[in-house]
């Protein structure tokens, strides 16, 4: 099975050329090294967004040797892109390291561009079709993922981290654990809330804050669920106590939960130094 991976993974490459792909798609022909992961930048033509669209891919150690890699949706925060989770974060340093020690297995971690938009439906963009069908479906159809549940998970940062709890409750049936690492959330009323999300008289709130969304449909049936934020986070605490307490009210238990304040501000040093705990919970470590 691995040479026919191999053998397969050569032929796509040679039609690509053929087919005359651009320079750009050139530059990022997937490695499949035992001893290193790889990082590649994707472009689609997004049928729910209307444009064109990159995305960014960590394929682990000799991925090309592997069914049925469990695949990880990571969301970057506000301001930032596909780019922000490897470029700043390191993440695929840091799971290079976790899988070749053998603390956790090999995953694909797909980083899409979800732009300002807190990963929500709206005038950018079908923004939720894109992020859990969409592109999912495009890395199906080229690398060797699993399409289970339970091997499908969904994290971010900020507004990423309102973003995975957000499409992890809407989208339940797509997901078995969530991440949300220094989400911004925000209790009902509070200043600084972003009015594209909630309305400006705070309408939309129940529809989608996620601690609201708990209190009225429960926590999802076998969905694990990990929540950290920095002490020096000042700004998002309130929210992020709202959303514990929503959970604390739950009378089901959830599956698996970890919730977390350590000290740390809203920064890339904080995130990039919690960056192995977030992948060994998505890993089931």
């Amino acid at each position: 099975m691995k040479h026919s991976r191999r053998f397969l993974v050569l032929i796509a490459l040679v039609v690509s050329s053929l087919a005359g792909l651009s320079p750009s798609a050139a530059q990022d022909e997937p490695d499949c090294s035992p001893n290193q992961g790889t990082v590649i930048t994707r472009q689609i033509d997004s049928a729910a967004l209307g444009r064109g669209k990159a995305y960014r891919l960590y394929l682990p150690p000799d991925w090309c040797s592997h069914e049925d890699l469990p695949l990880l949706i990571m969301l970057h925060g506000l301001g930032g892109d596909h780019t922000d989770w490897t470029s700043a974060g390191k993440l695929d340093e840091t799971a290079d390291a976790l899988i070749l020690a053998r603390e956790i297995e090999p995953l694909i971690i797909l980083m899409p561009d979800g732009e300002k938009s807190f990963f929500i439906s709206g005038p950018q963009g079908d923004f939720e079709t894109y992020i859990v069908e969409e592109l999912p479906s495009a890395v199906e159809a080229e690398f060797p993922v699993a399409t289970a549940r339970e091997r499908r998970f969904i994290g971010g940062l900020s507004m990423g981290g309102y973003g995975a709890l957000y499409l992890g409750l809407k989208y339940p049936d797509h997901f078995s654990a969530i991440g949300a690492h220094s989400p911004a959330l925000f209790p009902q009323g509070a200043q600084g809330a972003p009015i594209g999300v909630y309305g400006a008289d705070w309408g939309r709130f129940d529809e989608r804050a996620p601690q609201a969304i708990i209190r009225r449909d429960g926590w999802p049936a076998d969905m694990r669920l990990f929540v950290d934020i920095g002490f020096g986070d000042g700004f998002l605490i309130p929210g992020v106590y709202d959303l514990f307490g929503a959970l604390l009210e739950q009378q089901n238990p959830i599956a698996e939960f970890q919730g977390h304040v350590w000290p740390g501000a809203h920064n890339w040093a904080y995130w990039t130094a919690h960056a192995a705990d977030y992948l060994r919970f998505y890993a089931g470590a």
